[in-house]
């Protein structure tokens, strides 16, 4: 088990700096530890076993990424104190990360990413690691922060977009006894098909969905896990249970026109003024689980309180057509 969830977490090595990296370029990721572009610095740092306790003998990497490439640049195993050290060298540019990751446990946990931004002391840096505790079966009491669900209504369905956080166990990380072991799990709305990983998340590798339960296999972290997807429901109706504390639950409706949305569970919310498409947002907080949520839609029905309209134009063009054929006719 060791061995697979450490391959997955290499796998997922050139993905993760590459996400990190477009979000520092958007602006919308401020990491703080930074180095001066095109300039070597020492990184200094320690290895801690929940944030206290120093780790010796732990080996330690340093990788590089960029948006095209990532490379392991050099390894160390630390001292007595935890600590170790490397020389960075240069950062190719402001988009670069150097990432330094720590293997405990078979599990390779990541420091904070350090960017091409700007100097900064680089004396100070740690990367935290945990205890591993295995388990048998999916956790029941993990609680969820937030789940966002976004909705597309359609004639013959709805399209689903759900992002899910949820939060580890404290000081130590939850790892599946057995390859088929779930480590989390949670039921997707009813009659969910189609059920795809999405970017964004934890790895598709992590990811296994079974009769409408999507559940994930790697190792759970204390600092907690995102879980993106995308599916169809097959109905105008999108009901969920949930199978989790949930402390937040924020659903947004993309109505297209002529569509109705009524919402049980959740109380509709304003978005603001600055929302160019239309949407119809909805929260709730607090939901214990087995909470029940729904959202169903109605397209109307082109007819349907305009029938006097239709009614009037169809005897305005049979008049017209009458006066046009006696026009003729006296014509003639």
């Amino acid at each position: 088990v060791r061995t697979v969830t450490q391959r997955r977490t290499d796998h997922s090595l050139l993905a993760f700096g590459l996400r990190y990296s477009r979000l520092i370029l958007a602006g919308l990721v401020l990491l703080p530890v930074a180095v001066a572009p095109g300039l070597a610095q020492e990184l200094r740092g320690r290895v801690l076993l929940g944030d206290t306790v120093s780790v010796s003998g732990a080996t330690v990497e340093l990788h590089r990424v960029s948006q095209t490439s990532g490379v392991l640049l050099d390894s160390a195993v630390t001292d007595r104190s935890g600590s170790f050290a490397f020389a960075l060298g240069e950062s190719e540019g402001p988009e670069a990360l150097f990432l330094v990751g720590a293997r405990f446990g078979g599990i390779l946990y990541w420091g904070p990413p350090i960017h091409a931004m700007s100097p900064l002391d680089l004396t100070e840096y740690s990367v935290t690691v945990f205890d591993t505790a295995m388990v048998a079966a999916a956790v029941a009491d993990l609680r969820t922060t937030i789940r966002h669900v976004v909705l597309t209504p359609g004639v013959a369905g709805m399209q689903v977009e759900e992002i899910i956080d949820i939060e580890g166990k404290p000081d130590r990380t939850l790892v599946a006894d057995g390859d088929s072991v779930f480590v989390w799990k949670t039921g997707l709305a009813e009659e969910a098909h189609g059920v795809v990983p999405w970017q964004g998340g934890v790895p598709a590798d992590d990811l296994a969905v079974a009769g409408g339960t999507i559940g994930f296999l790697g190792a759970l972290p204390p600092t907690g896990i995102r879980v993106v997807v995308q599916y169809v429901v097959a109905s105008s109706e999108y009901s969920l249970s949930l199978d989790h504390d949930t402390d937040r639950l924020e659903l947004l409706v993309m109505p297209r026109p002529g569509v109705e949305v009524k919402a049980v569970g959740v109380t509709e919310e304003s978005v603001g003024d600055d929302m160019r498409i239309p949407v119809r947002r909805f929260t709730a907080s607090g939901l214990a689980a087995g909470a029940e949520i729904s959202v169903v839609t109605r397209f109307e029905e082109p007819m349907r309180g305009r029938a006097w309209v239709w009614l009037l134009a169809a005897l305005s063009l049979g008049v017209a057509a009458v006066l046009s054929v006696r026009i003729s006719s006296r014509s003639s």
